[in-house]
């Protein structure tokens, strides 16, 4: 049997069948390289980082791109690839020069800045690529504080999603610095703050460039609203059980949200483009919105924020006992929210020895104070007497007669003389004088009142009040009580109303400064004094019109005496007869006068007079206008004729004038004639 031979038909057929099929995609790009290495990449092929924390326009933009076009890149560009990327990403740093290339490219068309030489650096991860371009732009100092902090915020997020658990402030600025970005840890503290209580609040400041100063600043703020809000909090939790009329108060302070209360006033004061605050608005507005959430008056927590800085600024320097009276205000004023009828003193008196015994010594062998006798006393008070030019007591032919009583000490241990214990032992007689009364003054009223009427100061009503203070001797109005209400309702423009606890406040604040508080009801009893003499009509009272002299013709024929005091002044004819007078009275009707044109040539005092009562009757007279810059000629605010000008007796009389209109004005027609 023969051998099959393969013809040459048959070989080209087998040439020709197709292959094995492929089962592996063909690859549409080369992987990305494993090791550092320089290249050549288009702009096509480039792209910034995605996650750059710089936000803003770089300031730098326009001097960067001056340098490019004029001497091209020097720096290359370091990049780095993504896994599953098909662009090469801007790593440590360089969008700014990137985006500038893409603009010149598209303005001029030049291929040198289409291809740039850049240098690759392998992948290594998100946290990296975010720790180059932190560092890269911290060192030029380029980035604002929030686009820092931003960084920061992420940097810490992306390692805790690497780590699986939340990491420290001090482990996060060692992770940092392992990457390569040197931080402070009170700055990572001061950003993350910054990010969590600020940037919902104020963005569009922090946005514009607000500083760490600044920021360290804002921060000191909320960090004592909130200690002053936690302090009330502590304080209405201890009291729950027994409110008493704080019970509002609680409740706001425990049921509500301090980051809340924050934030609903912080935000009225951020606007576009500011980088600093207005800080004594922003001290306002906080301390206020204390005020409205905690009840805390406006003294208390203004007392309390400057110790709490003071304290703040000495530090470790400062004391327990500093430290401790930064919140003595606010414990008194919650004290005060809680039972506002009992006085509080800011701060606590300290508790002193019982009156009518010496302080008690400490050491068994003290020597005790002599006490005084009638002949050991040289005057009234129990002091030595000295003539003029003599520093001792004057001797005698007699011989001294020793003092048996043992002898006190002084700081240096020599003992002192018989003068000087008389002083001190004086001095303890006063202290203890001076400890009853403020224990009498602790009293109730009731009982204060019962030692009214011993015979030392009677018809004046007792030493003390009824908060335990002296008493101010005010004799009695002798105006009836309807005179009284009269007085005190004309007074009242808009009421308002004190509560206890606030006019207690005030009271106290102001003795503190030496003054006397002053109440309106009290006040107005006493009218609004100013004195002014003259032949005319004087002026004792500013405002008050007396209640029997309120009838529409009383009140005319008043307007009518001011009236006759400004002619005589001004040189105008004032007659009640004659109703050709340029200033005509009349109590019958209208304002009690009434206005004819001046005869002749009249001085400039004589027509602005003329205008001004023209003015205040509605008078119009086309040749003498009642133009409105009279007014400041006649007060003396403006012009240079000084002979136009009212003295203070006739401008207090204008503006009495004015008073008794609008009163006239409001007064019925047919009010006083039945009285009458």
């Amino acid at each position: 049997m023969s051998k099959n031979t393969v013809t040459p038909e048959e070989i080209t057929a087998k040439l020709k069948q197709p292959g094995p099929a492929l089962n592996s995609k063909p690859a549409d790009r080369l992987p990305a390289p494993t090791v550092e290495m320089s290249m050549t990449l288009t702009l096509d092929q480039l792209r910034p980082y995605d996650r750059n924390p710089r936000t803003q326009r770089n300031p730098a933009y326009d001097d960067i791109k001056s340098s490019i076009q004029a001497v091209g890149l020097k720096q290359k560009l370091t990049v780095t690839q993504r896994p599953g990327d098909d662009k090469f990403m801007i790593s440590d740093g360089g969008n700014t020069r990137l985006s500038i290339l893409n603009e010149l490219y598209r303005e001029t068309g030049d291929e040198r800045y289409f291809r740039q030489d850049c240098h690759y650096i392998p992948w290594q991860g998100e946290i990296n690529v975010l720790a180059g371009h932190l560092a890269e732009n911290d060192n030029r100092g380029q980035l604002s504080w929030i686009e820092r902090a931003r960084g920061v915020f992420e940097a810490k997020r992306m390692i805790e999603e690497a780590e699986g658990k939340a990491v420290s402030q001090r482990i996060l600025t060692s992770k940092l610095q392992e990457l390569g970005y040197t931080i402070n840890q009170s700055h990572i503290s001061r950003m993350l703050y910054t990010i969590e209580h600020f940037l919902p609040t104020i963005p569009m400041t922090l946005e514009a460039g607000m500083g760490r100063p600044q920021v360290e600043k804002l921060t000191s703020y909320r960090q004592f609203c909130e200690e002053c809000w936690g302090r009330c909090r502590d304080f209405w939790q201890r009291h729950q059980d027994d409110p008493g009329e704080g019970q509002p108060w609680l409740d706001n302070v425990l049921h509500g949200d301090f980051a809340q209360a924050w934030h609903d006033e912080m935000s009225h004061l951020d606007h576009e483009g500011q980088t600093e605050f207005a800080w004594n608005l922003v001290e306002d507005r906080l301390k206020g919105m204390l005020h409205e959430q905690t009840g805390l008056h406006f003294n208390p927590i203004d007392m309390s924020w400057k110790n709490w800085f003071i304290v703040r600024k000495h530090g470790h320097s400062a004391s327990e006992e500093d430290k401790a009276d930064i919140w003595t205000t606010v414990d008194a004023e919650l004290e005060r929210l809680r039972n506002p009828q009992a006085r509080h003193l800011y701060p606590p008196v300290p508790e002193k020895s019982k009156p009518g015994t010496a302080p008690t010594p400490d050491a068994g062998n003290a020597p005790v104070l002599p006490s005084l006798d009638a002949n050991d006393s040289d005057d009234e008070f129990g002091f030595p007497s000295f003539g003029d030019g003599e520093t001792d007591v004057p001797s005698d032919d007699t011989p001294p007669v020793s003092d048996s009583r043992p002898a006190v000490p002084s700081a240096g241990g020599v003992d002192e003389s018989l003068e000087i214990k008389k002083m001190r032992a004086r001095m303890a007689e006063l202290e203890n004088r001076n400890a009853e009364l403020e224990e009498q003054a602790a009293l109730p009223p009731s009982v204060a009142a019962e030692g009214e009427g011993d015979g030392k100061d009677e018809g004046h009503g007792g030493v003390l009040d009824s908060d335990g203070l002296m008493r101010e001797y005010n004799p009695k109005p002798e105006r009836s009580p309807e005179e009284q209400a009269t007085l005190v309702d004309d007074l009242t423009l808009d009421p308002y109303h004190e509560s206890p606890g606030h006019r207690q406040l005030r009271h106290m604040m102001a003795r503190e400064h030496g003054e006397d508080a002053i109440d309106f009801e009290a006040a107005a009893l006493k009218s609004v004094p100013l004195q002014s003499g003259g032949p005319v009509a004087p002026i004792t009272d500013l405002w008050s019109v007396p209640t029997w002299r309120r009838s529409p013709r009383d009140l005319r024929v008043q307007i009518g005496e001011m009236i006759k005091a400004l002619g005589e002044w001004a040189d105008i004819e004032v007659s009640g007869t004659n109703t050709e007078a340029a200033l005509h009275l009349n109590a019958n009707q209208g304002l009690g006068y009434e206005v004819n044109p001046l005869a002749g040539e009249a001085s400039v005092r004589a027509q602005r007079v003329w205008q001004l009562l023209a003015g205040l009757q509605g008078t119009f007279d086309p040749q003498m206008p009642a133009e409105v810059s009279l007014l400041g000629e006649l007060v003396g605010s403006h012009g240079e004729d000084t002979q136009a000008c009212l003295p203070d007796g006739l401008l207090i009389r204008v503006w009495w004038l004015i008073r008794l209109m609008r009163v006239l004005r409001e007064t019925p027609a047919d009010a006083g004639e039945n009285a009458s």
